[in-house]
């Protein structure tokens, strides 16, 4: 009886409702969803609300953010994170020698479409000698390959199930092994380079002694036998072989701690060397961070081999960083590209091609891909560009974002991405 009368009363607060919108010319359905949320599972009925946006916020352009390269093709890749653009997000392939031009240029080849099942590229590694393009996905769960030369929408050659998170991939050939970052385990694990999606990593780095604390880029130096990892400074207590991997269609977590008190925390960001074939919860080699370093949302590293310093796209000031390979504690980089000359926005990843003595960085905030000196330093401006949409056009920066909230306090539109 209460039922029927809440029922009752909230369907004719909807007339009300309807009385005033018809007078004021808006719309409020929300006496018809109480209606029906009160009523019995059988009487609810689907309530569909059609309305026009009253503005757009999108972008249709490539939002550049992973970068890979094969000096002796003269190839550059560039992973587009944005999948509002007509083809989804895409590996698209550029010639590096072009004549300067602030034209769009569009790439010699792409993949992209479902067959591709690409989602939000954050980082690739090539390999020339397998002709084979390595890729993970923040929101995936794995190492995708994809033929070199491919173009269009191809399958992939395989995949290796990694755990949710990754973020940064480094191929070292001399070994034949694959290198991935998870940022939320605190993660480094190698891989077989033929691994399989059944096949497990072949040792990984992980636990509270590792340092390792939202890793995101990686680069193995073949020659040192070190592996070097730019981290974001959000930690929390992992245990070594903690993980969480996916069994098509369910997730399942492979190692679970009992619930306890939280154990997050921030710390400075930094670069933690380890050594290549480390094992387990194994200290770092040595580890870069501080004040002086002036990192803040560090990304992709590279080492320029010719120089011995490592390069890190430092996010969030747009810059990039150069330390010495050695440096280890607080220490300031030996030089920085910066400035509004260099046409950096958002850097998230940075390649060094030593046949031409060239520095290529993929810029996440400016739809670009810039080129410069392997040495420049300072506020220089770049060789050429790569541009994925006209110049001037502002990046909205959503990348994949996948809900949106709104802070009614501070009027603003909280987007995760």
């Amino acid at each position: 009886m209460i039922r029927k009368l809440v029922v009752l009363l909230l369907a004719a607060l909807t007339v009300i409702l309807s009385w005033a919108a018809s007078r004021t010319g808006q719309s409020h359905p929300t006496g018809l969803a109480l209606a029906q949320a009160a009523a019995k599972p059988a009487e609810r009925r689907t309530v569909v609300i059609r309305r026009a946006p009253i503005r757009h916020i999108k972008d249709s352009y490539p939002a550049f953010h992973g970068l890979a390269i094969d000096e002796e093709r003269g190839e550059l890749f560039l992973g587009n994170d944005n999948d509002l653009t007509r083809w989804g997000p895409s590996i698209d392939t550029y010639r590096v020698d072009f004549a300067p031009t602030n034209a769009v240029k569009e790439p010699i080849r792409r993949i992209a479409g479902p067959m591709a099942d690409l989602h939000g590229v954050c980082s690739m590694a090539v390999s020339p000698e397998f002709k084979e393009i390595y890729q993970v996905s923040n929101d995936g769960e794995d190492v995708s390959v994809y033929p070199l030369e491919a173009n269009g929408d191809v399958k992939r050659l395989r995949s290796a199930i990694a755990s949710h998170g990754t973020w940064g991939v480094a191929f070292d050939p001399k070994s034949d092994e694959v290198f991935v970052t998870v940022e939320h385990v605190n993660r480094v694990a190698a891989y077989r380079r033929t691994a399989q999606e059944t096949d497990s990593p072949l040792r990984y780095v992980q636990g509270p002694n590792t340092e390792l604390a939202d890793p995101h880029g990686i680069y193995v130096d073949s020659g040192k036998n070190e592996i070097y990892v730019t981290n974001h400074g959000n930690w929390r207590y992992t245990e070594p072989g903690e993980t969480f991997n996916r069994i098509v269609p369910y997730y399942h977590v492979t190692k679970i701690r009992p619930l306890t008190p939280s154990t997050g925390k921030f710390l400075p960001p930094s670069i933690t060397v380890h050594a290549r074939t480390a094992n387990g919860d194994a200290k770092p080699l040595r580890v870069i961070q501080g004040s002086k370093t002036g990192m803040n949302l560090p990304l992709g590293i590279v080492l320029d081999p010719l120089s011995n310093q490592l390069a890190v796209a430092n996010g969030a000031s747009d810059a990039i960083l150069f330390f010495d390979v050695n440096a280890n504690g607080d220490v300031a980089p030996v030089r920085v590209l910066s400035g509004p000359a260099t046409g950096l926005g958002g850097p998230t990843s940075v390649v060094i091609d030593k046949k031409r003595d060239e520095l290529w960085v993929a810029n996440f905030g400016n739809h670009t891909a810039t080129v410069y000196p392997r040495t420049a330093q300072g506020n220089v401006a770049p060789l050429r560009t790569i541009r994925g949409a006209p110049e001037g056009i502002p990046a909205t920066g959503l990348g994949t974002a996948s809900s949106v909230n709104y802070n009614p306090k501070r009027k603003e539109i909280l987007v995760p991405n």
